[in-house]
């Protein structure tokens, strides 16, 4: 199905909505202006050895040491070592790195030190083998991954992109020889970049709502897919899109623990910093639900589960406590169709199977924070215990709103503790218009506008 790619911004904030039809499949946010560390290559120096870890601690220029496990690698205190971000840091940890390093390509991903070609598993079979020959003569002691775009490529379009990437690689190794210290060689694209290079094939559209993003987005596009540009627009008002695809109810939604089901039934989803758990409920108040029930509320929340790891970015370990099920078979049934369920998306995904405890073991790649995590603080209320919207997506909906007021008297009513920065910002922006004041009725995450 055709896809729309819609970039809202702010100061402070970009935020990226992969749209499917008409259902947002996709969210991720990142600061603006911020330097981006996942799959950025660094330029970087071992601090110290870690023998029980397996690794060792490396200053990459960004004020706190990343880690790179040892894969047969040596290293000794002071060496220089080209680097990757494989997973940003999260609370207590750090970075994590791998030498391993990737550059991603249109029909490619290269592997300066990878051993052998292969096929993205959204290949068919038949057309695996003429693909891989196809840079037999052309690969030495290097890797490929052959992306599912080259299908239909231009033989000689995936040989040039190659020698391209080749000399990307060559490229950073001159640049790390010239560094004098630890600091960033090459940094990855933007995430609303990296999604039209993952579904350039898909997008139909893209729309932004800043001259930065769009210019950002029409020069990736020259080089990238010439002929995307015109789909590339730039709208000062992005409001008909936020309505129609239901935007703000969609970051609403990110934020609530318990989903419903059609059937009744309901999950609960709860991320810890070690782990994601999910809970499934029958809606039964008497905790009654036979064999066949089960099973049926168990698939319908498999749909939904997949889902919201997709579209909160979730990963790392992530345990799911099914409605419990005493058949094996139903069991596998719930297994393959989880499986099924990710589709296009399984890559990074590994399903353990179940626990003597009935609960679905299960690990997705993790990169850094959940969009979730990304869009929220700790809550001042409740001391840090839970957590709220962030003041910069508070602020993001706040900027887009009230110019749909068209300079009328507005009026604003907001939390109590959102008072006084929100009064920063509406005389920051010049919102003279706007008749600031407080209301214990307005939850933290929500405001009131009016007309006066």
């Amino acid at each position: 199905m055709a896809k729309r790619l819609i970039v809202l911004s702010s100061d402070e904030l970009i935020l990226s909505f992969l749209i499917d039809g008409e259902t947002t499949y996709r969210i991720s946010a990142e600061p603006m202006g911020g330097q981006r560390l996942l799959d950025s290559i660094f330029k970087g120096r071992v601090k110290r050895l870690a023998k029980g870890m397996d690794g060792v601690f490396v200053d990459i220029g960004i004020g706190r040491d990343a880690f790179l496990p040892l894969k047969g690698e040596s290293y000794k205190v002071g060496d220089s070592v080209i680097v990757q971000v494989l997973r940003e840091p999260e609370g207590e940890k750090g970075a994590k790195l791998t030498t391993s390093i990737k550059f991603v390509g249109k029909y490619l991903v290269y592997f300066p030190k990878g051993k052998d070609i292969r096929c993205s598993s959204k290949v068919h079979v038949e057309k695996r083998e003429s693909l891989c020959k196809l840079l037999e003569g052309d690969i030495g002691e290097e890797g490929v991954i052959i992306r599912s775009s080259a299908v239909h490529a231009d033989p000689e379009a995936i040989r040039n992109e190659l020698h391209k990437l080749r000399d990307q690689w060559q490229w950073v190794q001159r640049k790390a020889k010239a560094l004098k210290k630890p600091q960033i060689i090459l940094e990855e694209y933007p995430s609303y970049i990296r999604l039209i290079r993952d579904y350039w094939q898909e997008i139909e559209e893209v729309v932004s709502d800043n001259t930065v993003v769009w210019n950002n987005i029409a020069s990736f596009l020259e080089e990238f897919e010439p002929s995307l540009l015109r789909k590339n627009l730039y709208l000062k008002d992005p409001s008909s899109y936020v309505h129609r695809y239901k935007l703000y109810e969609v970051l609403k939604g990110v934020f609530n623990k318990v989903l419903w089901l059609k059937s009744g039934g309901y999950i609960v989803i709860e991320e810890t910093e070690a782990f994601t758990i999910i809970d499934v409920n029958s809606g039964d108040p008497l905790g009654s639900c036979h064999e066949e029930n089960a099973l049926k509320t168990n698939l319908e929340a498999v749909k939904e589960i997949v889902r919201q790891i997709i579209l909160r970015d979730i990963g790392g370990i992530i345990l799911v406590d099914f409605i419990d099920m005493k058949k094996q078979e139903n069991r596998n049934l719930i297994i393959n169709s989880m499986l099924s369920a990710f589709g296009e998306e399984a890559c990074g995904v590994n399903i353990y199977g179940f626990t003597k405890l009935g609960i679905l073991e299960m690990s997705r790649r993790k990169t850094g924070r959940s969009v979730t995590k990304m869009l929220s603080e700790p809550c001042p209320i409740c001391s840090g215990k839970g957590h709220i919207k962030s003041s910069s997506l508070f602020f993001l909906e706040l900027d887009k709103d009230i110019p749909l007021y068209h300079q009328s008297s507005v009026e604003l009513q907001v939390h109590p503790l959102r008072y006084e920065s929100v009064n920063k910002r509406l005389r920051a922006r010049g919102f003279t218009n706007v008749q600031l004041s407080i209301s214990e009725d307005i939850n933290i995450n929500s405001y009131s506008l009016s007309h006066a």
